[in-house]
């Protein structure tokens, strides 16, 4: 996302999801998903590998990411998906409750939208049940898609 004021694009601040422009210092406040998303808008680069939908500007925990506002999936690197992991693991006060999924969803095929190839999906059993997209191949670091 671009700041209104200068237009320079508009960066995370810490582990807070909200953004300050290095140029002119303005802050913007974006409204929270129920899922912990700061949702900063303007069109990221790729669009969602599972329902096709533009990917929009967004943090988790301070961190930039890739949202879908209809399928409500993030793209991150690989890095990223660990670091805010781990936030968020130090933050848990509460063994995590699991919420099932389908094993049907182990079988889906997601391509990569950075390398346009075939991501791994994996059951991901930390802080609840999800599976997680991911591809080794799309830079040094990765990517994940999370849902």
């Amino acid at each position: 996302m671009n700041c209104a004021n200068c237009g320079g694009g508009l960066r995370p601040v810490g582990n807070r999801n909200y953004f300050r422009c290095p140029y002119c210092e303005t802050f913007h406040f974006p409204q929270e998903t129920g899922d912990g998303v700061a949702v900063a808008g303007g069109d990221a680069a790729f669009s969602c590998p599972v329902c096709a939908d533009p990917l929009v500007h967004a943090a988790i925990d301070g961190h930039e990411v890739s949202y879908c506002r209809t399928c409500r999936g993030f793209l991150a690197t690989n890095a990223t998906f660990g670091r805010v992991v781990q936030l968020r693991r130090a933050r848990q006060t509460t063994p995590p409750v699991p919420v099932p999924f389908s094993p049907e969803e182990l079988k889906r095929r997601v391509t990569c939208p950075r390398c346009e190839k075939p991501m791994d999906a994996h059951p991901y059993h930390a802080g609840g049940n999800a599976v997680i997209d991911t591809c080794h191949r799309a830079t040094s670091s990765g990517s994940t898609r999370a849902n």
